[in-house]
């Protein structure tokens, strides 16, 4: 499967808008900036093989994944404005039929307080997984690792059997070239194992250590596959609250804090360059004190 790549389609809009539209030097900087920015998401997203593949869900994944990074309103704007522009150039040089960038809406600035689940929706989770083949030990070591590391999606899916130290149970992720490193839990590493023997099994000769998370033909699975997972495990356990990989992360950060770790240790471990990112997780924090506080009392 191919993995696509907007340069060239990028590189023509961008000299139509200099020559052909006449805008200036400063335009055609961010405009450059923003697309080379939205090219590096769909690089990353490997089920996509031609522009018509791309949809509202990668546009809604890349602006959470702007946010994430913390970018400011102005900047988010500017990224929605130039992505719009670049998708009607497509449409009207007939490269797209449709344009699916026409309806794309900025998520709110607002982010709230992330909604985190209970130890009860993460058992229900583990669960919903029947143990019966090296996919779902696969699925079960995914959930594992996402809940007890706080990494991202794209921190998961992008790790290689080369990084893991079962030993003191850490394991080295990589985001935009920055590295940290991080710990897992007793149960992850016990998963870990079992799933590595049942991979080598599995795959045979197509056997690769730099993927750890495998689809069915061996390559590295996808985001998308990722959140379709989680969405069918979600459903099989029948938890009605939206639930993504970022949900375990928010989980993680969560818990951490109620058993008195430090904001400035949690910071490192999520891989915030702001403490204004983590301390979020504070608000998150009593936000579930006062939700645990009600179910007492409903209990009562």
């Amino acid at each position: 499967m191919g993995t696509l790549n907007l340069l060239v389609n990028i590189k023509e809009f961008l000299y139509h808008c200099e020559f052909g539209k006449g805008k200036s030097l400063n335009t055609i900087k961010s405009l450059k900036i923003d697309l080379y920015r939205f090219n590096q998401y769909i690089v990353k997203s490997k089920d996509l093989e031609k522009i018509s593949d791309i949809d509202g869900f990668n546009f809604r994944e890349f602006l959470i994944e702007l946010q994430n990074d913390n970018i400011g309103k102005r900047s988010l704007n500017r990224k929605i404005s130039s992505i719009k522009s670049f998708f009607k150039y497509l449409k009207d040089s007939d490269i797209i039929k449709s344009n699916p960038a026409q309806l794309i809406v900025a998520p709110s600035y607002d982010r709230g307080v992330p909604e985190v689940l209970s130890l009860n929706e993460i058992d229900i989770f583990r669960k919903a997984i029947v143990l019966k083949n090296y996919h779902s030990l696969r699925d079960r070591l995914m959930i594992e690792l996402l809940y007890s590391s706080g990494i991202t999606s794209q921190e998961l899916l992008g790790l290689g059997e080369e990084v893991f130290d079962l030993d003191n149970r850490e394991v080295i992720v990589s985001s935009f070239k920055k590295y940290r490193t991080v710990f897992f839990s007793e149960r992850t590493r016990e998963f870990y194992k079992r799933y590595i023997l049942a991979k080598k099994e599995k795959l045979g000769e197509k056997y690769k250590k730099e993927i750890l998370f495998v689809n069915g033909s061996g390559g590295r699975l996808t985001d998308r596959s990722l959140r379709r997972l989680i969405d069918r495990y979600a459903i099989k356990g029948g938890i009605t609250k939206e639930v993504s990989p970022h949900s375990f992360r928010h989980t993680f950060a969560v818990h951490m804090l109620e058993n008195k770790m430090k904001l400035i240790q949690l910071q490192k471990l999520l891989g915030h360059t702001n403490l204004e990112s983590t301390k979020i997780y504070i608000e998150a924090l009593e936000k579930k004190k006062r939700k645990d506080l009600y179910e007492e009392e409903k209990i009562k």
